[in-house]
């Protein structure tokens, strides 16, 4: 498997910022529950938090960017563990289409429709369909470069994207 094209975006600054403050305020709470301003915790309640935080971090990691590749064997988006992946053979159709007002919310969601959504960023990105009748929708950054790419990789009958 080789990759033939890639995108990548990031989650909003002003979200990345407002959880990384919450996960300082909780280790702060397991280093120094006195410095601020509270009773000092007991050891067991300080190992919980500790696991509360490293999952935290894991979560974040996982969420910071959203990863879209096309490659010789189909499709993968998404982020971090958090990935889905479609073969050439599944796909359906491919057609640019917007988030704004579909999903609430960023991450992996589902809007009304059951349509499962790969939201870095409002905006457009690409509503891609299966054989199965799944639907996936993914934010990127260039979705019409990346539609004509799969286009010229002959993903899909020209009639179907």
């Amino acid at each position: 498997m080789y990759i033939i094209h890639e995108q990548k975006q990031k989650s909003y600054f002003l979200l990345t910022a407002i959880y990384l403050f919450s996960s300082l305020v909780l280790l702060l709470l397991i280093i120094s529950p006195p410095g601020m301003g509270l009773p000092p915790l007991p050891w067991i309640t300080r190992i919980i938090l500790g696991v509360i935080f490293l999952v935290d971090i894991f979560i974040f990691r996982s969420f910071y960017e959203l990863k879209f590749k096309i490659t010789s064997e189909g499709l993968e988006f998404g982020y971090g563990f958090f990935k889905s992946k479609i073969a050439k053979n599944d796909l359906k159709s491919i057609i640019i289409d917007t988030s704004k007002g579909n999903f609430f919310g960023y991450g992996v969601r589902f809007n009304r429709h059951r349509i499962m959504g790969y939201i870095a960023r409002t905006g457009d990105g690409l509503m891609i369909e299966t054989k199965k009748n799944k639907k996936f929708f993914v934010t990127i950054n260039d979705p019409e470069q990346a539609l004509q790419i799969i286009k010229q990789s002959k993903y899909l009958p020209l009639h179907l994207i």
